[in-house]
C-alpha cells in the first residue's frame, strides 16, 4: 500500500490569512492521491464491496455498500480504496453534484469502485476534515473551473488536485472542527427533515385534493346548495351531437348522444348528476410528427413545436424549437389551437403521463397526444387536472413507472368523469385557490431549504478560515506536523508557518 505524500520547499501563501498554528500547503502534502491498494491478501473468490457512482449520495457522504463482487472480477479495471480514504467523483456532473464520501464501514476493510473516482488517503489530515473540504461547494466550484476534456466528459485532473492549496490546522484542532461541524450540521439536518416532511405533506394534500375534485367529494356540499339544472350526461350528449353534426374526421363513426359507450361497471361511483365518458367521445385526439432533421427548410420557422419532454405539468407559452409552415406538411390540423391539452405518451422516468396546456398555437411531436379540448365547452384546466390525478394514481399503483406506453387509441379509451358545466367551474375555482396556497407554501419551503444550504456553506467557510473553534497554542503546529512527515516522505522539505495571504484573481 502506497501512502507517500509530497512536501513542498516552503509554505504556500493561500487565498486568505490563517490563524497561528495553521499553514497553507498542497493537497498532495496531506493525503496520497490515487494511492495503490493491495488486494493480494484476499482469496480471488472472496466477495468485497463494489461502489458504482450511483452508490454515493450527493453531498451527504453516504455510500451504499450493499453491492458485492468477487475480488477476481474487480482486480483489474476498477479503482481500489480502503477504510479511511475519501473518494471524489472526478467526472461531470457527478463532481459538481457532490458525489464525495469518506470511506468507512467496508466489511473487508477495502473495496473497489468506478474508475470515475479519485482516491485520497489522509496522512496529515483527519479523514472527515478532508471530506468536508472536498465536498464544500466552494472547492467543487474551483474544481469545475479546472476540469479538462471534451463536452460531457469533463474530468478533474489529478495533477491539479495534487497542487491545489489546502488550509491545514493542527491535527487536534482538525478534530475539534469536525466535531463542531458535525454537531451544527446535525441541527440543520433536523430542520431539513422537517422541511422534507412538510413538502411530502403538501404533495399528499395535492393528491387528495385532485382525487376529491374528480370524484365529486370536493363539491359535495356545493351540490346540495345548488341543485343542478343540467347534468354531466347532458353536457356529454351536447358535445357528441355537435361533433356528429360537424363530421369530425377522427370520430370513429357516429356516436349516440343518448348514452356513452364506456363501461363504467368497474369505475368509481359518481354523483347522480355526473357521468363517465371516454376521451374519444368528447375530444378530437391526434398525434404529431417530427419533420426531417436533414431538411433545414422545415425548421426554425414561425410555428412553435413541442417535444414530449416539454409536456411537464405546465402551461406552454413558448417552445424550445420551431418549425416552418412547410414543416407542418399538408395536414394543417397538426397545428393545435390554444387550449389544447397535450399528454406525453412515451418516455422513461417521470415523463410518460404528464400533461400541459397550450397557451399558444403549436404543433407537437409523435410522442405526445393532442387533445383538442378547446373545441368543447369543457375548460382545458379540468381535463388537465383529471390527467394530473390519473398520473399520480397510476404512478402510485405501478410503484414508480412500469406503466405501458400510450398511443392515441389508448388515450381515446381513457375514462373521464364529467360533471355539469357549472360544477366544473366551481371545482376549478376551489382547486385553483387551494393550489395557490400550496404554491405559496412551497415557495417558503424552497427559501428555507436554500437558507439551510447557504448556512452549511457558511459554516464550512468559517471552519476553513479558523473561525469555527478556538485555537490552542500548546498544540503541535501544522507546519511542524509536516516537518515530521518529511522523515518518511521520499522528497523531504520544510513548510513554514503562515498568516499572510496573497490576493487571487
Amino acid at each position: 500500500m502506497d501512502c507517500r505524500v509530497e512536501l513542498q520547499d516552503s509554505a504556500t501563501e493561500g487565498p486568505w490569512p490563517l490563524p497561528e498554528g495553521w499553514c497553507w500547503t498542497k493537497l498532495k502534502s496531506v493525503a496520497a492521491v490515487n494511492p495503490s491498494t493491495d488486494f493480494g491478501t484476499f482469496d480471488p473468490t472472496t466477495e468485497i464491496t463494489f461502489v458504482p457512482m450511483a452508490a454515493v449520495t450527493e453531498e451527504t457522504g453516504k455510500i451504499d455498500i450493499s453491492n458485492r463482487r468477487a475480488v477476481q472480477s474487480v482486480s483489474k479495471g476498477y479503482v481500489r480504496f480502503m477504510n479511511g480514504d475519501v473518494i471524489f467523483a472526478k467526472i461531470t456532473p457527478c463532481m459538481e453534484n457532490g458525489k464525495v464520501a469518506p470511506v468507512i464501514g467496508m466489511p473487508e476493510g477495502a473495496a473497489a469502485g468506478s474508475t470515475e473516482f479519485h482516491v485520497f488517503r489522509p496522512v496529515a489530515v483527519d479523514q472527515r476534515y478532508l471530506w468536508y473540504w472536498l465536498v464544500a461547494r466552494t472547492f467543487r466550484g474551483q474544481a469545475k473551473r479546472n476540469m479538462s476534456g471534451s463536452a460531457g466528459q469533463l474530468r478533474v485532473p489529478v495533477e491539479w488536485l495534487r497542487e491545489v492549496d489546502f488550509p491545514l490546522p493542527p491535527l487536534a484542532e482538525q478534530r475539534r472542527i469536525v466535531a463542531r461541524i458535525d454537531a451544527l450540521f446535525a441541527e440543520i439536518a433536523e430542520g431539513e427533515a422537517a422541511l422534507a416532511a412538510a413538502r411530502d405533506g403538501l404533495d399528499t394534500f395535492r393528491r387528495a385534493l385532485l382525487k376529491a375534485a374528480v370524484t365529486g367529494e370536493l363539491t359535495e356540499e356545493w351540490r346540495a346548495e345548488n341543485p343542478a339544472s343540467s347534468t354531466g350526461h347532458d353536457l356529454v350528449a351536447g358535445i357528441i351531437k355537435h361533433r356528429n353534426c360537424a363530421g369530425e374526421r377522427r370520430v370513429r363513426g357516429r356516436l349516440s348522444p343518448e348514452a356513452t359507450t364506456i363501461d363504467a361497471s368497474e369505475l368509481p361511483r359518481l354523483p347522480e348528476t355526473w357521468c363517465w365518458a371516454s376521451f374519444r367521445e368528447l375530444f378530437d385526439i391526434s398525434t404529431g410528427s417530427t419533420p426531417s432533421r436533414s431538411d433545414p427548410t422545415l425548421w426554425n420557422g414561425a410555428v412553435p413545436w413541442v417535444s414530449s419532454g416539454e409536456v411537464a405539468f405546465c402551461r406552454i407559452k413558448s417552445t424550445r424549437e420551431t418549425i416552418s409552415t412547410a414543416g407542418l406538411g399538408n395536414a394543417a390540423t397538426r397545428l393545435n389551437p390554444v387550449g389544447t391539452v397535450l399528454l406525453a405518451m412515451i418516455g422513461e422516468g417521470k415523463t410518460r403521463g404528464q400533461c400541459a396546456i397550450l397557451d399558444v398555437p403549436a404543433a407537437n411531436n409523435q410522442n405526445a397526444a393532442a387533445i383538442r379540448v378547446s373545441a368543447t365547452p369543457i375548460p382545458p384546466e379540468y381535463v388537465y387536472h383529471v390527467l394530473e390525478e390519473r398520473y399520480f394514481r397510476s404512478r402510485r399503483e405501478s410503484q414508480g413507472g412500469n406503466q405501458p406506453a400510450l398511443n392515441a387509441g389508448k388515450v381515446g379509451e381513457m375514462p373521464i368523469p364529467v360533471p355539469p358545466l357549472n360544477e366544473i367551474d366551481e371545482i376549478l375555482r376551489r382547486v385553483s385557490e387551494a393550489l395557490s396556497v400550496c404554491t405559496d407554501t412551497l415557495a417558503v419551503l424552497d427559501t428555507e431549504a436554500a437558507d439551510a444550504a447557504r448556512l452549511k456553506q457558511s459554516i464550512l467557510k468559517a471552519a476553513f478560515e479558523g473561525r469555527l473553534v478556538p485555537q490552542d497554542s500548546t498544540e503541535e503546529p501544522a507546519a511542524a506536523l509536516l516537518e515530521r512527515l518529511a522523515t518518511t516522505a521520499p522528497a523531504p522539505a520544510r513548510a513554514k508557518r503562515g498568516r499572510g495571504a496573497r490576493s487571487h484573481a
